[in-house]
């Protein structure tokens, strides 16, 4: 198995996530970036020996801390439940997992404990003004159409009898 695996997810609103799963340090990261390129959110989890995340950190575009999450496990070892805390201790998200009698996971359960208490997450910003997109952003090459040239003067003796030039 490699030690370093990797994917993309496309979202239907054009935003798409990139996640890398670490093996040799048990780590998980993923980054969710806008239609236009700017990265929205990180997040970076510690992984079990089963390669499950146990807890996590959740940055917004800036890389400025916003919330933790914390995944609680059933007797059998799979997640039963995660918790998204702000920086304030609250509880603001939990995720529910269940499975089926013959083990498989149900789709998990989404419960929005305090909205209120969710964090702000702030975009990252997108220059571009600079050559070279800054670490963790992605700008798309912009196409120029040639610049168009400026019409040609008329000669002294055109403008004065007001013949063409050739």
């Amino acid at each position: 198995m490699a030690p370093i695996s990797a994917r993309s997810t496309y979202h239907p609103d054009n935003s798409h996530s990139e996640t890398v799963v670490d093996k040799t340090t048990n780590e998980l990261t993923e980054a969710t970036y806008s239609a236009a390129g700017a990265l929205i959110s990180k997040k970076h989890y510690l992984l079990n020996e089963r390669g499950l995340p146990t807890q996590g950190h959740i940055y917004d575009g800036r890389g400025n801390l916003v919330a933790r999450s914390q995944v609680y496990f059933d007797e059998f070892g799979r997640a039963k439940e995660m918790r998204s805390f702000n920086l304030n201790g609250q509880c603001y998200q939990q995720v529910v997992y269940e499975y089926g009698a013959d083990g498989k996971a149900k789709t998990p359960k989404v419960i929005n404990v305090d909205p209120r208490a969710a964090p702000s997450i702030k975009p990252g910003v997108i220059d571009f003004t600079q050559s070279t997109p800054a670490a963790g952003q992605y700008a798309q090459p912009q196409a120029q159409a040639p610049a168009p040239e400026p019409p040609k003067k008329k000669s002294f003796f055109g403008r004065l009898f007001g013949k063409k030039d050739k």
